[in-house]
């Protein structure tokens, strides 16, 4: 990704979250001046990021939070544009649609964070190969997939196992596909496209349950992303608004860098780096 290197065995990475949609769940992340957004992106490689998702429209499932492409486009399109003024970062762009991919291709992007794992945009698949881009495939699941789980963690690798096979009949390279098992993207009810509808446990079971058994998701022969910064799930297991989720989060990534994830991506660059530091120095 850029002239960052993730590998399922490799170095574990950091990805920070820079949101330019104000409707966005955390709003500690949402930044839309050009200024903060540069004061930012100067802040988190200072704190020891590697990688910034950039997305122009929150997919939470439980936000009405659509926007045109064209809005989408334009949001990121001014983020980005300020972040090459002053960085050569890698740059991942967290959207599912490929039209707003494409609008951005002049602006030395280096990755698609696909939270639908290249099911929503039949055209995404093509794009990521026509331009060589690595993808974050997201674990979804489409309605022709034959699936009425929990969305556990055999639900979502065989949900992973289906955006790889779609990755590989499009001819993208193996080595620039990542996995990600979607946290908060599984729900009985939502209020967009970009969520997996799912019968049976809770959500923030479904949750809490990826976690304790990501190991599995390394029999994929994939790097792991995780995205567990302050969401939901922390939130409805202790009773806590987003801004006391720092140590839940925390505890959570490195419990997951210890069973295999090799990406993570969080709003809070500083203390998960420290972190993962600390993880190194004691393992």
């Amino acid at each position: 990704m850029g002239n960052i290197s993730i590998t399922p065995y490799g170095k574990t990475r950091v990805m920070g979250i820079i949101n330019v949609s104000p409707e966005s769940f955390y709003k500690g992340s949402i930044i839309r001046q050009e200024d903060d957004i540069q004061d930012t992106i100067i802040r988190m490689q200072d704190q020891g990021v590697d990688i910034v998702d950039v997305g122009g429209m929150s997919t939470a499932p439980y936000l009405k939070t659509l926007v045109p492409k064209d809005l989408e486009s334009k949001r990121l399109h001014n983020a980005i544009s300020a972040i090459r003024q002053i960085s050569n970062i890698p740059i991942s762009v967290d959207t599912a649609r490929s039209d707003v991919i494409r609008s951005l291709l002049k602006l030395e992007v280096n990755a698609i964070n696909d939270v639908t794992g290249l099911k929503y945009d039949k055209k995404m698949p093509g794009l990521a190969y026509e331009h060589d881009l690595p993808v974050i495939l997201g674990a979804y699941l489409s309605d022709r997939e034959n699936l009425y789980g929990d969305g556990d963690i055999q639900d979502t690798s065989s949900l992973l196992a289906e955006s790889i096979r779609i990755a590989k009949k499009s001819k993208i390279d193996d080595d620039k596909l990542i996995i990600d098992p979607s946290i908060g993207f599984f729900r009985k009810e939502g209020f967009n496209q970009f969520y997996s509808k799912t019968q049976g446990m809770d959500w923030y079971v479904r949750d809490i349950d990826i976690i304790a058994n990501i190991k599995l998701l390394t029999s994929l022969k994939k790097p792991i992303c995780v995205s567990i910064s302050r969401k939901s799930f922390i939130g409805s297991l202790f009773g806590l608004d987003v801004e006391d989720r720092l140590i839940p989060s925390i505890i959570a990534e490195m419990y997951s860098v210890m069973k295999g994830a090799s990406l993570l991506r969080t709003h809070n660059v500083k203390e998960t780096r420290q972190a993962i530091e600390m993880l190194e120095m004691i393992r």
